[in-house]
């Protein structure tokens, strides 16, 4: 009786091209996938893997309405957090924000002021001061200090009041960028991955 062993050759080329593969193609998507996913977190949490952003002015000052609870980097629509995108190309993966102001976020710095940046900030001044009916939602009602303007307001007025040209301070509140938690993330999935290989053969 004869039998046919495995051909020895195509069996090894068969498993340095499902290698090549993970390599190539799974790693960089799961890879990607989770840090955008970590990044999310880190805007969820107010800081970058456990340190905490710096708290904006909205919050310090105590704005009224909803802008007022939002946390650092965070708003209603929430599309800095949500821009964060991952692109895998072959054995490797760029996370990423394109938005134009997401480095400066993340890296911090100083934007200069425009007369544009002046008309919406004179806009949000006199948001503070309206209100819908009843008392000046920027100022504070009855007594002495009825012509007091609100945090709010205050603030506002302030920005609006920059010179074209000057520079306001961004500080740096980094959501993108390597860490030992991202880099414990990607050790597992790669590990997970191999562990899968020699086990089953091929990846999940």
């Amino acid at each position: 009786m004869t039998t046919h062993a495995p051909n020895i050759r195509e069996e090894v080329q068969r498993k340095l091209n499902e290698l090549a593969r993970i390599r190539d193609r799974v790693l960089p998507v799961k890879v990607g996938r989770a840090a955008v996913n970590l990044t999310k977190e880190n805007f969820r949490q107010g800081g970058f893997y456990g340190r905490p952003w710096q708290q904006p002015k909205r919050r310090t000052l105590g704005f009224k309405g909803a802008a007022g609870g939002y946390g650092p980097l965070l708003s209603g629509s929430n599309h800095l957090m949500n821009s964060n995108e991952y692109k895998a190309e072959q054995a490797k993966v760029y996370i990423r924000n394109p938005l134009v102001y997401a480095a400066i976020h993340n890296d911090g710095g100083d934007i200069t002021v425009t007369a544009k940046m002046k008309k919406y900030f004179w806009y949000r001044f006199k948001q503070a001061q309206g209100g819908s009916g009843g008392a000046p939602a920027g100022r504070r009602a009855g007594g002495r200090n009825s012509g007091a303007l609100s945090p709010e307001a205050g603030f506002w007025k302030a920005m609006a009041l920059k010179r074209v040209g000057s520079k306001i301070h961004i500080p740096k509140r980094q959501f993108l960028g390597t860490s030992p938690r991202l880099e414990r993330e990607i050790t597992r999935i790669i590990e997970t991955e191999l562990i899968n290989f020699i086990r089953h053969g091929r990846t999940t």
